[in-house]
């Protein structure tokens, strides 16, 4: 794969009305790994954190095309050491996926959003 030149640190903007143990564990299912403490997941890939979003707002979330801004949760993502990137991108490609496929909405903010499925944003469905 190409030599990559951006920031691999990753946020995805999660909107979803589960608790985050809820969210953790299926995260688990989708990428692996361990659930660590402060609502933290780690695998051989890469360490995440579900975080509350400080600008949540319940009637601007569904709101389009920014909505997602106001989502509940962010998931920090951030490659393990000597993990290639073409190896953390498949990965947080693998979660976007995983989340979309279990009913989540959930949008990616990344360098690198061009590689990801859908280009890192919720797939509209008609």
């Amino acid at each position: 794969m190409l030599g990559y030149n951006f920031e691999l640190f990753c946020k995805l903007y999660l909107d979803s009305d589960y608790n985050r143990d809820e969210i953790l564990m299926d995260i688990k299912e989708i990428i692996g790994g361990e659930i660590g403490r402060f609502s933290s997941l780690a695998n051989d890939n890469c360490n995440l954190d579900v975080l509350r979003n400080d600008d949540f707002q319940e009637n601007r979330r569904n709101e389009h095309p920014d909505g997602f801004l106001f989502s509940r949760y962010l998931i920090e993502l951030e490659p393990n050491e000597n993990v290639s990137a073409e190896t953390y991108i498949t990965t947080v490609s693998r979660l976007l996926e995983g989340l979309w496929n279990r009913g989540y909405k959930a949008v990616a903010s990344c360098d690198f959003e061009e590689l990801l499925p859908n280009k890192g944003g919720f797939p509209i469905t008609d």
